[in-house]
């Protein structure tokens, strides 16, 4: 088969939720030899690339009718036969062979995710996308399904492809590492871990309500949130104040990318009681290193968690601050979910997410 120049657009190669899938992607396609391999990244990303990938600097400002310009121009720097943007802002004047992933709709979705401008934006933006992509993917059913009920013209070009879990997260986790983290965050006791940003549609708030009902158990357990903008931090400190556990919380801000998976493995349980999420990649990350989940019903993460997991409405503190007392005081329900949860994330792996999306790059330079 025809070896294809594939460039796909890597500006946000440090962000958490893209950047995870734009290295997962692209460190599962170099290792295949297969395709010729360019990224767009910025001048100071260079060194974060697999080897064998060639860069091409762009450093046009994200969200800006500049950027649209600027990747047009790599574009024509680079020559394709296939571009791969891995979110829906595409350039103007898009290769007739691109690929859009789409993560997700929360920008329409929820309603504390922005002004109208910034709704307008991404409506813009999506649709552009839609029209520009011979194939669209997603990363869940769920948002396949939001995208056929918002462009249903477009409904059958969109293909749903999982990511993948990172190799780190699978592999065995030295003790002296958990014990390590667990002291420079001062933990000598269980806790409940959190990780990700604190936006609005993460429901930090209702996690704080809900792990009142942990403490008003009697459990020991603390409440440990990873990956908060330090300038919020007061703003979570007020809102466990509120909820009553600020004796319980534990706020390390963000962490080194080092200290995540012993501090996930070390974790009694993940809490991810997100009101909306395209997959939920956190959820496949705690059960790969054996802790236990209890995560929303909604959107993507059901898909992620499938049976090894217990689900609770984001819209119902008390019933999510239920389901974490039923994990945390029963050791042989938590024991099978963190079997089930190994077992499971075993299967999501970047090299079986690049191969559904090979394909996808194939058929985008296929003639019509």
């Amino acid at each position: 088969m025809k070896r294809l120049r594939v460039v796909l657009d890597a500006r946000k190669l440090r962000d958490f939720g893209i950047g995870t899938y734009v290295r997962g992607l692209l460190g599962a396609a170099a290792a295949t030899g297969v395709h010729e391999l360019v990224a767009l990244v910025r001048t100071g990303d260079v060194s974060l690339l697999p080897e064998g990938v060639e860069a091409i600097p762009c450093d046009a400002a994200g969200y800006s009718l500049a950027e649209l310009v600027a990747v047009r121009r790599a574009l024509s720097r680079a020559g394709c036969d296939v571009f791969h943007a891995p979110h829906y802002v595409v350039p103007f004047l898009p290769p007739r062979a691109t690929v859009v992933t789409i993560h997700d709709l929360i920008h329409l979705k929820r309603p504390e995710h922005g002004t109208l401008a910034k709704k307008l934006y991404a409506t813009t933006m999506l649709r552009r996308a839609l029209r520009a992509a011979r194939v669209v993917l997603t990363v869940s059913e769920a948002v396949r399904s939001d995208l056929a009920a918002f462009a249903p013209e477009h409904a059958a070009k969109v293909r749903a492809v999982p990511n993948g879990v990172e190799k780190r997260f699978l592999d065995p986790v030295a003790g002296e590492d958990v014990a390590r983290v667990r002291r420079a965050a001062g933990l000598d006791g269980p806790y409940v871990l959190f990780l990700g940003n604190d936006k609005p549609h993460k429901n930090l708030e209702g996690l704080l309500a809900a792990f009142g009902r942990v403490a008003r158990a009697g459990l020991p357990h603390r409440l440990v949130l990873a990956g908060g903008a330090s300038e919020r931090r007061g703003a979570r400190a007020a809102a466990a104040g509120a909820a009553g556990i600020a004796d319980r919380l534990v706020d390390l801000g963000v962490l080194p990318d080092s200290d995540v998976v012993p501090l996930l493995a070390g974790a009694s349980a993940l809490a991810m009681p997100s009101f909306l999420e395209g997959f939920g990649l956190p959820v496949l990350e705690a059960q790969a290193v054996g802790t236990p989940v209890v995560c929303s019903d909604r959107g993507g993460l059901p898909e992620a968690a499938g049976d090894a997991a217990l689900l609770a409405s984001p819209d119902d503190p008390d019933a999510l601050g239920d389901a974490l007392v039923r994990l945390l005081a029963d050791a042989d329900l938590a024991a099978r979910l963190s079997a089930r949860g190994r077992e499971r994330a075993r299967a999501f792996t970047w090299d079986a997410a690049f191969a559904q999306v090979e394909v996808a790059w194939r058929d985008a330079a296929a003639p019509q």
